[in-house]
């Protein structure tokens, strides 16, 4: 009984490794969602797209993604704001854009122009990360006045007054599209390996 306590103990405190985990395969890697989102509707959508790839994909915000080398692969998404990027992933890419662009899978972007219409975006983005990825989306978002800055607001107001159409709260966001974009990339993600 006295062998079994001192084996037990020597494994707790290092010395064997009887309970020690194994080390993860690199196929156990996951994948990174990275996103910039000033009102919620982009953070919404990288849920969604991860919900859609079954668990296989972690979410985190832009400002606050620590260490990434855990992560095989890297999604980032993006609101457009005054046809730019959000800038925390602004702020991410020039930090960390060398340190993800090997890891690129995909992009996409959310904004108030209809997604067809986008695809300026998602061009601007993808040089922004200085890599192609396999697959880019975008997405719409939505409105709502009552999260708006005072700043974003006023802006918001003049411009729908200057082009004579009513500013008014609007959900354009697509919880099946964005799912089906996460099973398209599962499925990619199986082609590639």
């Amino acid at each position: 009984m006295k062998i079994i306590s001192i084996v037990l103990l020597a494994a707790l405190i290092g010395g064997f490794p009887v309970f020690a985990s194994p080390a993860p395969a690199a196929a156990e890697k996951g994948v990174a969602i990275i996103y910039g989102s000033r009102y919620g509707s982009t953070a919404q959508t990288a849920e969604w797209i991860a919900e859609g790839m079954g668990g296989k994909a972690t979410v985190l915000s832009a400002k606050d993604a620590g260490d990434l080398g855990g992560y095989e692969k890297v999604i980032l998404g993006s609101g457009i704001y005054n046809d730019n990027l959000h800038a925390d992933m602004a702020a991410f890419l020039e930090k960390r854009g060398g340190e993800v662009k090997d890891k690129l899978l995909a992009l996409f972007v959310v904004c108030g122009a209809p997604p067809d219409q986008a695809v300026g975006y998602l061009a601007m983005f993808a040089e922004k990360c200085r890599a192609k990825p396999l697959l880019m989306r975008a997405f719409g978002g939505w409105i709502k006045k009552e999260l708006l800055s005072p700043e974003d607001l006023q802006g918001l107001e003049g411009y729908y007054k200057s082009i004579h159409v009513p500013f008014e709260n609007y959900d354009h966001t697509d919880k099946a599209k964005c799912i089906a974009f996460g099973k398209e990339i599962l499925e990619k993600m199986g082609d590639k390996k």
